[in-house]
């Protein structure tokens, strides 16, 4: 049975997928996310480590990339998961994203809004599959189940969480064993295994609240097939598929949403209280707090059920015809009340990021003790969303850009040109040295301008003609611009002005930004300083923008440099050269600049 998962499992990640399936299977669904690289869209699994793993286990678990190019796997996974330093030292709770296959373009429904979810179809009951992932145990004289449950399923991570699972894995898989303190010598039962909890499923089998996910029923008309999912799969690339305002606001606030079958809250001597996900559905947030949306008034008796076994839920109005504006607005002012803002400034390195949004708010990462600020915009086309590398970038920093299509539609992003190593790309060049006359020299030549250094120059002075050592700039129209480093001084210098030369003096004590304000001065170009960029292509009501400091200006060729005297994270260096920038970044306090950088 267990093999017969497996191999609908893996036809669902390679998308080929069977038609046939049975109308009466239980679902289990799993959520992968998106991650960005080199342009691609990587489907990957969020894993969190455990003891015992490495690197070469996990990959040759699964996956498609590793088992056809495994260094292109590691390098992908170095590069989405930069948190990790080193991939032969993983520790065990560190969360990490597995790379599991190259996606093109819209193969998958959600694919834009990076997450998906694919759905396992069990062609037998769970009870069954989980025997698989059991051993048979024979009760001996002075045993007692929980030592049992605790040494077969939780020995190598004992926790009160790992053990009530546990107990309800057994449960499940003897329900023969009415009372589990009524056991007896020579009886055979079935422990899970601690293993279990590997298995890509294994989530999907409690809900929010750690019941078993047997008790949602769904119903055929609702449930979601194997062939349906082919369908998907087919049609994505061909034509836009629209998206609910429900799904939309589950993906915004990084929340599960449920809709489909029906919900049961158990209830003392009474039936267990059934409640319709398609009339009232659900929005499970990272806090553990539930929305439950009512079309229609639910039954007095019906709530205080819900409340008192949910102890955190808020009960909202909501009309199929509501707009996505009024529902986020409605759920976000209701859930984050007087936190939600609309403007996020921070400093990074000297570059200045300023965030308009429509909401931002704080989500709490459930794996980490901080939250995220997530800023939400509503944009018209999918050409106005906020680039894949500044989102990348942002995330870096602990922001989440969520940015949503007003129609719904699922699209792709704008392709986006993806620029080599910093240390290959001859359109981003790094000058770094503590010496005013290399600065100079690097910095004139990557800007296009013939430069001399050390030549001997004369020019009448006081009725004779004088020799000086100086360096020579040639600009348009044979003129040439002389740049002194302070070896000329006083009435020397009125001199060669009265003798028809321009001349730029260098002082040692000069700070790097006067040294370049007096060269672009000298060979008179205009130029911005500390540029402002708009990151994407919309109003800047509600946009990122990003001040660098430094200067903007056109070379001699027509071509658009920016010059900054201040690092450049990688994701910023591929945002501007995608925008047409050749790149000069200037660092003299440090000769191991460029080694601190990761490779763009």
């Amino acid at each position: 049975m267990f093999k017969s998962l497996i191999f609908i499992f893996l036809s669902l990640i390679i998308f080929t997928i069977s038609p046939l399936y049975d109308l009466n299977a239980a679902f289990l669904y799993k959520s992968y996310v998106i991650r960005k690289d080199n342009g691609r869209d990587i489907l990957c699994d969020p894993y969190i480590v455990q003891k015992d793993d490495w690197i070469f286990k996990l990959f040759s678990q699964r996956g498609e990339i590793s088992q056809k190019d495994f260094p292109e796997f590691l390098r992908i996974f170095k590069r989405i998961n930069p948190h990790i330093h080193n991939v032969n030292r993983i520790l065990p709770d560190q969360h990490i994203v597995i790379p599991l296959k190259i996606l093109s373009q819209d193969s998958m429904l959600g694919q834009s809004s990076g997450i998906v979810t694919i759905p396992f179809v069990t062609i037998s009951s769970i009870p069954e599959i989980l025997k698989n992932h059991s051993t048979v145990y024979t009760i001996k004289q002075g045993d007692w189940l929980s030592r049992i449950i605790v040494q077969g399923y939780s020995a190598d991570k004992a926790t009160t969480e790992l053990y009530r699972e546990g107990i309800k894995l057994f449960r499940l898989i003897n329900p023969e064993i009415v009372d589990p303190n009524l056991i007896h010598i020579n009886q055979k039962i079935y422990v899970p295994n601690s293993s279990i909890r590997n298995q890509p499923w294994y989530k999907s089998l409690f809900d929010a609240s750690g019941n078993i996910v047997e008790k949602i029923v769904l119903n055929d008309t609702d449930g979601f097939s194997a062939r349906d999912t082919a369908t998907v799969a087919a049609v994505a690339g061909e034509k836009d598929i629209a998206l609910s305002p429900l799904n939309q606001l589950s993906y915004a606030l990084d929340a599960k949403l449920l809709n489909k079958g029906i919900y049961y809250f158990p209830m003392q001597g009474e039936e267990d209280l059934g409640m319709d996900l398609s009339i009232f559905p659900v929005i499970e947030l990272k806090n553990r707090s539930r929305i439950i949306f009512q079309e229609h008034d639910m039954q007095e008796y019906a709530l205080n059920a819900i409340k008192s076994f949910w102890k955190n839920v808020i009960i909202l109005p909501f009309s199929q015809k509501s707009s996505s504006g009024q529902l986020f607005d409605s759920v976000i002012n209701s859930v984050y009340k007087d936190s939600v803002k609309n403007k996020l400034s921070f400093s990074d390195q000297g570059i200045e990021i300023n965030i308009f949004a429509k909401w931002i708010v704080e989500i709490p990462l459930v794996t980490e003790n901080r939250a995220s600020s997530v800023c939400i915009n509503f944009v018209e086309n999918p050409d106005e969303r906020t680039p894949g590398s500044i989102c990348s970038y942002l995330e870096s920093q602990g922001v989440i850009i969520k940015d949503i299509v007003k129609d719904g539609k699922v699209t792709h992003n704008t392709k986006e040109v993806q620029s080599c190593g910093a240390d290959e790309d001859e359109n981003v060049i790094f000058i770094k040295d503590r010496e005013r006359k290399i600065i100079v020299n690097n910095l004139l030549k990557a800007m296009g301008y013939k430069y001399e250094q050390n030549i001997n120059i004369t020019f009448p002075y006081k009725g004779i003609q004088v020799e000086a050592l100086s360096s020579l700039i040639s600009l348009k129209d044979d003129a040439r611009l002389l740049v002194d480093f302070e070896n000329i001084y006083g009435e020397a210098i009125i001199a060669i002005e009265k003798a028809g030369m321009s001349l730029i003096r260098i002082d040692a004590e000069d700070k790097i930004t006067t040294v370049i304000r007096k060269l672009l001065n000298g060979i008179r170009v205009d130029y911005t300083s500390n540029p402002i960029f708009f990151v994407a292509k919309r109003s800047k009501r509600y946009n990122v923008s990003l001040t660098i400091q430094g200067f903007l200006f056109k070379d001699i060729a027509g071509h658009n440099i920016l010059i900054s005297t201040v690092p450049l994270h990688n994701e910023l260096i591929q945002f501007l050269r995608n925008n047409d920038l050749k790149i000069i970044i200037i660092n003299s306090a440090t000769k191991n600049y460029e080694d601190k950088l990761e490779p763009v």
